[in-house]
């Protein structure tokens, strides 16, 4: 909100004793003589010299102490020196001496105002109305005090007074329209603005003010317009430069709205706000250093600036400095402990250190702070995944989808929770409908793994050839096309397309572990071995690697050792991981639970027939290999033609089960 205050020192004119004396013309008169000092004050400070008038006006008050001109015109030069408890003190003796004139109390509420004691201010204002009620412009800084405690229907009143008493108060509609902005009546602001330009044509805060109501009505080409004429009228105006860069940051002309943060940076170069908000346009530039950067310097300028180390945080994330991130998300949380975004962050990068209750615990306070953001739903789904509490993730990315129906992402984040609590037609229409939205590689390979676990293999096929067209170095794309092919025993294609998932991406979990599986049921177990460590090492959450990396040692006589490597790894499962199916196989792998409870765990457990039926074909596997390792063959026989005979051929515990069936027969 603008505040006019003072240009100048105003005169005083006080009744002064006149002494009439017959010396009178022989000596100079002191109060004479301290008027004449206090004169030649007010001619320094029209021409800006307050230290020089200064002088003169301490040089009067020793003349004469009483002169209450002498104290108001010397506050004025203090508070243009910016010694504002300097000048609230004068302010304070010229009402002692004159507890009546109302512009005391009008100077002394400025000077108030200057130093943010807007309620103190305000009782002066109010002293000043009292005494001359026809004042427009002690109504006019009222409204103004009133505007910086958040009354803005009390400012509204007061500029509608000050207007009313001077029609012609430029300034007053501008205070006016910002009231009304403020309470979002933009509709009632405008007018406000025009009548401001209307009056007074070559006023840039008028420019100024009504360009951030335009921007806030998201009018952004009439608010360019006018922060351009601000910047036209008054080419050093910092904050209109401030403001057009923030538009333009809107408009997603992030380079070009880096240049107006510059220039603001040129003429403030203590200006926190341009930092932050170039910062901004750096980061979503992709310039991760260059805004940590500017972030670092809005911070240095206000060491209070939740905001700066909260973007400070989003732009360390962005260079995988997760700690980093995490430490200022914490001090930006610590500073404003309603600052949403700041937990979203953290969120973010405790997700990517594994920290997923960490995740859950930071996005929970993020959505009771703002209900409305599916992005913070959709990672707390995604967290609670990975935790496995699938309810949880369900109503986690319907909750998003609901807020966001047109995002194709948050469609396939919840096909992948039905995938794996096995309702792949569940699934499926997630991802048609994902597709429909945004047919993008991903999506294809989702809804081809899903299809491939519904033994369609030749839509599933369709899908990852779909996915590799549009992004012909989709790891995951050629990993499930393996996959699909190892499902119709087509091994060496398969170890084809897995080899070369593994060589577009071999930091990718899933795509080591699959190649593991086609290794494994091509006899390879070494190779196996290595590409099931490997997975678990990019993401030691997986499961079912360790239950393959089991198999293969003890294949390989390391029985005892494997046997006390899956042991740790399931006692150091808790919550809803702790009693998720795969806990049933480490358990009976280890030899924790029989082989009757397992296999009857797996025929009677489960979410739907569907997922029973694949349990049980991973059990009976699981419970034939640990058949073969102790030399049963026709044990191990019995069980691998129970896992076949579920016919869930999509299920890669019955493609091994095959291959070892295959090999007993030799």
């Amino acid at each position: 909100m603008k505040l006019q205050l003072r240009g100048f020192c105003a005169v005083f004119v006080l009744a002064l004793i006149v002494c009439c004396s017959s010396c009178g013309r022989r000596h100079q008169n002191p109060q004479r003589t301290a008027q004449s000092l206090v004169d030649a004050g007010i001619n320094q400070c029209q021409f800006g010299d307050y230290s020089g008038a200064l002088t003169n006006f301490n040089q009067a008050i020793e003349l004469n102490p009483t002169n209450a001109a002498a104290y108001i015109n010397r506050a004025e030069a203090r508070s243009h020196l910016n010694d504002f408890s300097g000048a609230i003190a004068d302010d304070t003796k010229a009402i002692e001496l004159d507890p009546q004139y109302p512009n005391a109390y009008y100077i002394r509420g400025n000077d108030k105002l200057h130093i943010g004691d807007y309620a103190g201010s305000v009782a002066d204002y109010n002293k000043a109305i009292e005494l001359n009620p026809q004042y427009p412009h002690a109504y006019f800084v009222r409204g103004n005090a009133k505007f910086r405690l958040g009354d803005y229907a009390g400012a509204i009143a007061d500029e509608s007074k000050a207007i009313e008493r001077y029609p012609d108060f430029a300034d007053a509609y501008i205070s006016r329209g910002d009231a009304k902005a403020a309470l979002k009546n933009y509709a009632e602001a405008m007018p406000d603005y025009n009548k401001s330009v209307e009056l007074n044509p070559n006023s840039a805060p008028a420019y100024y003010a009504r360009g951030n109501a335009e921007a806030a009505r998201v009018d952004y080409a009439g608010a360019l317009a006018d922060f351009d004429r601000a910047i036209e009228l008054n080419p050093a105006y910092t904050d209109a430069y401030g403001a057009r860069g923030g538009v333009k940051y809107n408009a997603r002309k992030y380079r070009e709205a880096i240049a107006d943060f510059d220039q603001a940076i040129a003429l403030n170069p203590g200006y926190t706000y341009a930092y932050w908000n170039r910062g901004n346009a750096k980061f979503r530039l992709a310039d991760f250093g260059g805004a940590i950067a500017d972030e670092t310097k809005a911070i240095e300028l206000n060491p209070q600036f939740a905001e700066a180390y909260g973007a400070r945080a989003g732009a360390k994330y962005g260079l995988k400095d997760y700690n980093g991130a995490i430490a200022d998300s914490t001090k930006a949380i610590t500073l404003n402990p309603n600052y949403a975004l700041a937990y979203y962050t953290r969120g973010q990068a405790r997700y990517d250190l594994r920290n997923y209750d960490g995740t859950v615990a930071d996005c929970s306070k993020a959505i009771q702070l703002n209900p409305q953001d599916p992005t913070v739903q959709d990672l707390r789904g995604r967290a609670n995944q990975r935790l496995k509490n699938y309810d949880e993730a369900l109503a986690d990315f319907s909750q998003a989808i609901t807020l966001n129906a047109d995002s194709a992402s948050y469609l396939v984040d919840r096909g992948w929770v039905k995938f794996e609590i096995k309702d792949f037609a569940g699934a499926v229409a997630d991802y048609d409908q994902a597709i429909g939205l945004n047919p993008d590689a991903n999506a294809y390979v989702a809804r081809g793994e899903a299809r491939r676990l519904l033994k369609d293999f030749g839509a599933a096929t369709d899908d990852f050839d779909q996915a590799i067209a549009l992004e012909p170095k989709n790891a995951l794309a050629y990993s499930g096309r393996g996959l699909t092919k190892v499902n119709l025993k087509s091994y060496d294609d398969a170890l084809t397309d897995c080899a070369r998932a593994a060589e577009f991406d071999p930091q990718n979990a899933r795509v080591q572990e699959n190649l593991g599986y086609v290794r494994n049921d091509l006899l390879q177990y070494q190779p196996a071995l290595e590409s099931f460590r490997k997975s678990l090492q990019l993401d030691p959450f997986l499961d079912y690697p360790r239950f393959r990396i089991w198999v293969l040692r003890a294949r390989q006589g390391e029985t005892e050792a494997a046997t006390k490597e899956l042991a740790d790894y399931v006692k150091s499962l808790q919550g809803a991981r702790a009693a998720d199916w795969t806990v049933r196989i480490g358990q009976f792998l280890t030899g924790t639970i029989t082989e009757a409870d397992f296999l009857n765990f797996a025929k009677n457990s489960g979410r739907s027939p569907k997922a029973q039926s694949i349990q049980f074909c991973e059990a009976s596997y699981y419970a034939g290999m640990k058949h073969l390792l102790a030399g049963d063959k026709e044990g191990a026989t019995a069980l691998f033609k129970k896992c076949v005979s579920t016919g869930e051929k999509g299920c890669l515990e019955l493609s091994s089960a095959t291959v070892e069936l295959t090999t007993l027969k030799k």
